[in-house]
């Protein structure tokens, strides 16, 4: 539905899919695994991100951080999930604005 001059469009961010569960299984341990990092460019962002790729590797011995760059306004570019997917072990996402 699309708002009209004057109005206000709601979203609703919940997911139109109640008959599947969605099921990811936990990462378990840290130690080798690669961890993709999702950053839209906010410069708090990739400080916190340094700090995390730091601690991951000295705390949990990770095998490496991939940082991969997504627009601060829009949809990542198509495939770009499914590639951190093939790639990574598992991903933090997050937006710092």
């Amino acid at each position: 539905m699309e708002a009209k001059a004057g109005e206000i469009e709601y979203l609703n961010p919940v997911s139109p899919n109640k008959d599947k569960k969605l099921f990811v299984p936990a990462i378990g341990d840290l130690e080798g695994k690669t961890i993709g990092f999702l950053t839209n460019g906010w410069t708090s962002f990739n400080i916190m991100g340094e700090h995390i790729a730091q601690v991951l590797k000295s705390k949990f011995n990770i095998r490496e951080m991939r940082i991969y760059a997504i627009p601060t306004s829009c949809a990542p570019a198509e495939g770009l999930l499914s590639k951190v997917a093939e790639e990574c072990d598992a991903a933090i996402v997050g937006m710092a604005n």
